[in-house]
């Protein structure tokens, strides 16, 4: 959004008190975030600002009464920021939030790491936890097709990019949408990347249940020089029961045999993950089989 608003001639301010408008991006996965957004809001309102707030809030919660008269872009509408400022800069409340095809990888771009593009795959997931309000946000899966990322990771690197990060809400999903895969995309990516590593691959959050199709390819993919031996797995709970009120579609086994395989294939393999402690139902005893896993 920066980088589109940079294009059409507007100038970003480091400060906000300077500045004619706030646009304030959210994500709601983390209530912090939502908290953060009333917070700046409540701010920006008492200094006589004009507002628009985009991103996972305001798609996933339209109704907010935080969300009273301040203009809204929702997730797949962010092509249309430009639009949206405008229209606000001369006193219109706009409300964009109906969803649409998937918004164009070569938008214009203001990086905050120069040397880092971070690509999204996919937005959307296939999975219904039954905590989580990302996909009522972000809505069903829908995957880039391999020639668009690839093209972009061509674009990137000519740019002098040094880093590539893969974006997902849940990369294990991609293409199962469109008639691929997860590894067919990654492969595609790599033969792009430089032989002498100047540009590295990190792969995304993916959760279990996907990946577990695909772990020996996913194995080579992460053994590869180009690419960091890391990934980002959530496990959630050490519990079955837990996992099967979570709706999460996974077992602590079939958790364990992700993480104990490409710990055995990959050398110097790092997985990060993630873990729900205020569960509902979760005692002592279930947070403390996570502890023990």
């Amino acid at each position: 959004m920066a980088g589109q608003l940079s294009a059409f001639g507007y100038s970003l301010s480091e400060n906000p008190e300077e500045a004619d408008l706030w646009l304030i991006n959210t994500c709601t996965v983390k209530s912090p975030s939502q908290s953060a957004m009333d917070t700046i809001i409540t701010k920006g309102k008492s200094a006589k600002k004009l507002l628009v707030v985009a991103g996972c809030v305001p798609q996933g919660s339209r109704d907010l009464k935080q969300l009273e008269g301040v203009s809204v872009v929702g997730v797949q509408q962010i092509d249309r920021v430009v639009e949206v400022v405008e229209e606000t800069l001369k006193g219109h409340e706009v409300r964009l939030l109906t969803r649409k095809t998937l918004p164009a990888l070569d938008l214009p771009k203001v990086r905050k790491n120069k040397f880092v593009e971070i690509l999204p795959i996919n937005v959307g997931c296939l999975g219904a936890c039954t905590y989580c309000k990302t996909k009522h946000a972000r809505g069903h899966l829908g995957s880039y097709s391999v020639d668009s990322l690839v093209g972009r990771v061509r674009t990137v690197i000519l740019d002098g990019v040094k880093e590539i990060w893969l974006s997902s809400e849940d990369t294990g999903a991609y293409g199962r949408d469109i008639g691929v895969n997860l590894p067919t995309l990654l492969k595609a990516i790599i033969a792009e990347l430089p032989s002498d590593a100047s540009t590295m691959l990190r792969i995304g959050m993916t959760n279990p249940p996907f990946i577990l199709e695909h772990l020996n390819e996913i194995a080579d993919v992460l053994c590869h020089p180009c690419v960091y031996s890391f990934l980002h797995v959530p496990v959630q709970s050490g519990s079955d029961a837990v996992l099967s009120g979570m709706n999460r579609e996974y077992t602590v086994s079939e958790f364990r045999t992700v993480v104990d395989t490409l710990t055995e294939l990959v050398p110097g393999m790092q997985i990060a993950t993630d873990i729900i402690c205020g569960f509902p139902g979760k005692s002592v005893g279930l947070i403390l089989q996570i502890l023990i896993y």
